[in-house]
Formats: C-alpha cells, sequence, structure tokens
C-alpha cells in the first residue's frame, strides 16, 4: 500500500489508547513590559483554553486520521479530570473508560505563551507513583475486554504511574493471545518490558539512555542503534525519531530511515503523539515499512506547523494523500 491508501483504510480501524492522560492547557496573552518585582515578562491574559493531551491526544490524533478510538487511563477526582473525561466523550472517543483516584490530581500541564506563540514558562502538576494494586486490576481487566473489539492496542506511557512494568507485560501478553499488535511509544526504564511487542518507539535521546550513553545518538548512528535496541528488547519493529533528520526503523524486513518534511515548525509540542497514532494504525494491517515511516513523517509535519498541541486536520491529510499517492 502507499500512503494514501493506508490513510483511506484508517477508517476500517478500531484502536485502544492506554497510558497516561493529561490536560494541556494553555494561557494566550501579550508580553507588555519587564516586572519591577523580578526579572520577567509581565503577561497580560487574554485567552485560556485546554485540550486533552498524553495519552488522550494520541486517540484524538487515530480519531482525525477516521479511526475509532476508545481510550482507557486514570484522572483525579478534581475538576481538571472532569474536563479532560467531558472533552473526550464530547470528541467520539469510545469507550471511555476512566478511572478516578483521589489520591493523585489530573496529570496537567500549563503553559503561558506571548505573542500568540512564543512559549515563556510551563507549569507540570503530576505525580508520578503507581497505581494501586487495586486500580492496576482494574485497569487490565478494562484493557482484557476492549481489546477484544479492537485491532491494535497503543500503550501511551508518560511515566506518570499508569502503565508501569507489570501493566506493560500483561498488555503485551493480552495483544499476543487476541493476535493484534501492540505498539508503544516508550520510556528507557521500562522498554525492556515491551518483550513480544509489534512497534516500540524511543526518540533519539530516549534511543540514547536505552543504551546507556549519556550523549544523544547522532544520525549516522541511528540505523545500527535501532538495529541493535530491536534485538536486544526482542521486539518486531524498533523506532527512532530524530526530530528534523526524520526517523528511522530496524524490523526483521531490514533497517528503513526516511528524511523529514521539511516545514517552518511552530510547535514540537505533541508530534510523537501523532507519530506513534499513524505507525500504530499502520501496524494493523502488518509490519511496519519505509510507506509508514514516510507516512508519518507527514503526519507530524502537519501538526508542528500548529501552535500548542493539535492534530492534522482534513486539509492536511487530503494534502498528505496527493502527495503520497
Amino acid at each position: 500500500m502507499n500512503g494514501a491508501t493506508y490513510l483511506s483504510r484508517f477508517k476500517e480501524l478500531r484502536a485502544l489508547v492506554v497510558g497516561d492522560l493529561m490536560l494541556d492547557e494553555y494561557i494566550f496573552g501579550q508580553a507588555t513590559r519587564i516586572s519591577q518585582e523580578a526579572p520577567v515578562m509581565v503577561i497580560k491574559q487574554n485567552r485560556v483554553s485546554s485540550v486533552p493531551g498524553g495519552a488522550a491526544n494520541v486517540s484524538m490524533n487515530m480519531m482525525a486520521f477516521g479511526a475509532a478510538s476508545g481510550v482507557i487511563g486514570v484522572v483525579g477526582q478534581d475538576s481538571a479530570g472532569d474536563t479532560l473525561v467531558g472533552a473526550l466523550k464530547m470528541s467520539g472517543a469510545g469507550p471511555v473508560e476512566i478511572l478516578r483516584d483521589s489520591s493523585r490530581p489530573t496529570t496537567r500541564k500549563t503553559r503561558v505563551l506571548a505573542n500568540h506563540s512564543h512559549q515563556v514558562l510551563r507549569i507540570d502538576h503530576e505525580v508520578e507513583r503507581p497505581l494501586s494494586d487495586e486500580l492496576e486490576a482494574q485497569l487490565l481487566n478494562l484493557v482484557a475486554e476492549c481489546a477484544k473489539s479492537s485491532q491494535v492496542v497503543l500503550l501511551s506511557d508518560y511515566q506518570k504511574g499508569t502503565i508501569p512494568g507489570p501493566v506493560i507485560k500483561k498488555v503485551v501478553q493480552i495483544g499476543k493471545e487476541l493476535g493484534i499488535p501492540v505498539v508503544a511509544n516508550a520510556k528507557p526504564g521500562s522498554a525492556h518490558f515491551y518483550k513480544g511487542a509489534s512497534v516500540v518507539s524511543l526518540n533519539r535521546f530516549e534511543a540514547s539512555a536505552a543504551i546507556g550513553s549519556h550523549q544523544p545518538i547522532v544520525d549516522t548512528e541511528a540505523p545500527e542503534i535501532a538495529k541493535r535496541l530491536r534485538e536486544q528488547l526482542e521486539i518486531e519493529s524498533l523506532v527512532v525519531t530524530l526530530g528534523g533528520s526524520g526517523m528511522v526503523a530496524a524490523s526483521s524486513a531490514g533497517v528503513f530511515q526516511v528524511p523529514a518534511v521539511k516545514v517552518e515548525v511552530y510547535d514540537e509540542a505533541g508530534a510523537g503523539d501523532t507519530v506513534i497514532g499513524t505507525l500504530a494504525l499502520c501496524a494493523a494491517f502488518g509490519p511496519i515499512d519505509e510507506t509508514c515511516l514516510r507516512l508519518a513523517t507527514h503526519t507530524a509535519a502537519a501538526v508542528v506547523r500548529k501552535v500548542g498541541v493539535a492534530v492534522p486536520s482534513e486539509d492536511d491529510l487530503r494534502e498528505i494523500a496527493r502527495t503520497l499517492s
């Protein structure tokens, strides 16, 4: 299949996203002067908005591609959790199976943007400890049930405690039992729990950490490191994203590398969610290949041109389909 065919067939799919849910909040304003109290800008606030982030943004991306997407995760017993759950339900996601944990706040990333697009500050509200045994068991029961009607399961790990190692291993096992791919944007510390997964994606810094290096890998090293990590982790396909240099994937069919699409970048926030969402839907049709990587570079390019966490628009997807047909 070419990239346009993949995009057209994404509408056939139902995905299940499991992981760390977040609410991305934005405070927009104008930079007016330097404060007399401290050497910081004074921002005159114009408006405030919020959108689903983290694993929830992965689901939003999949729905933007036309796929159906269920969401399983945990939020706090707070207004941010209410806002996030409400936004997911209004988006058309389903099933939306959200557990409430009164011992933690809903993860929020609050960004202050001056003059429309210049980010001057980010405040994170989060607790990173693992779920209680009771909540973990409830979450796994939901995954086992909802995965039965899905063609792919995606684990979205931001290390906020929703999917610790034992949960990852059990979800991979559930995927194996049902015969559906399990795809993940992993973190270095938990990457070894993904043994048997279909696709695992790491960025260049995470890949460096996964091999025990303190220096980010350079582009020329990426193919060999992707191949080495795939063998070490015992997964089907290992993807390393390289930002403005594109991405590389190692699989049983070989090593594939594609350049990034050259665009003016306004905001890279959420681009990784778009990439993994694209690759997960591709994986529902078979092994990841160069066409899948090329499609992911185009969908990522569509969102980095936008301010804040975003998804590709219908116009973006039509243009991508035209380019990759």
